[in-house]
């Protein structure tokens, strides 16, 4: 697996400018439209909120699904039926959301 966007535009000198109006501007109608890279609408304050529980949790190294789930619990944050997280039903609302 690469580390850049093999998609875009190689530079077209070994060094890239670092003065305005040298480089080019990237065509975009020319790129592929992925669309596991698109999201068709704004994340919702739910999706926010978990997700910003999520990144606190997982931040002091916690990754098990158990660890996971009990951090959210701390963090009140509910399952989007206002029921608390199991592991399963934390499971399928990763499904959902992906």
């Amino acid at each position: 697996m690469t580390e850049w966007n093999e998609n875009l535009t190689p530079w077209r000198e070994q060094k890239p400018s670092n003065k305005g109006g040298k480089g080019s501007i990237e065509s975009y109608d020319k790129l592929e439209n992925i669309v596991w890279q698109n999201r068709q609408a704004s994340p919702t304050d739910y999706e926010n909120a978990l997700g910003d529980a999520l990144e606190d949790v997982m931040s002091d190294g916690t990754h098990s699904l158990e660890g996971i789930v009990a951090g959210l619990s701390r963090h009140r944050v509910k399952a989007q039926d206002g029921s608390e997280f199991t592991e399963e039903n934390f499971k399928e609302e990763l499904k959902r959301l992906a």
